[in-house]
């Protein structure tokens, strides 16, 4: 019976010396993500040029990437925004009939003329 007991004692150590060191690894494992975070963030928010690849990458993941950024505008380029360009022309209108009673309702109408139907 003490040979059971003691083999059952060596078992609750073994499994609590396994837990003690499965919680430390992923204590450390955490620490190091984390710890590897914020040196992440402090290179790609430096004003250092040596890091300059990284911050790139950073701005292209969480913000506009630079093939995409609007250029200053110059002097040549404002003169020419002011004329309407084909991509900016109003919208067309459209004219439906409304769902509920048939009248013909268009973009400018908020509720039916007829009905008084709530149009989206």
């Amino acid at each position: 019976m003490t040979t059971l007991a003691a083999a059952a004692l060596h078992t609750q150590l073994l499994f609590s010396w396994f837990g003690f060191g499965a919680t430390a690894i992923v204590l450390l494992v955490a620490f190091l993500l984390l710890a590897g975070m914020i040196f992440f963030i402090r290179i790609a928010s430096s004003g250092e040029d040596k890091h300059a690849e990284i911050r790139e990458m950073v701005e292209t993941l969480f913000g506009t990437p630079a093939h995409l950024r609007a250029a200053p505008p110059s002097d040549a380029s404002t003169s020419a925004s002011s004329s309407p360009s084909p991509l900016t022309k109003p919208a067309a209108s459209f004219s439906e009939p409304c769902p509920a009673c048939g009248e013909t309702v268009t973009q400018n109408d908020v509720h039916c003329p007829s009905c008084d139907l709530r149009l989206l």
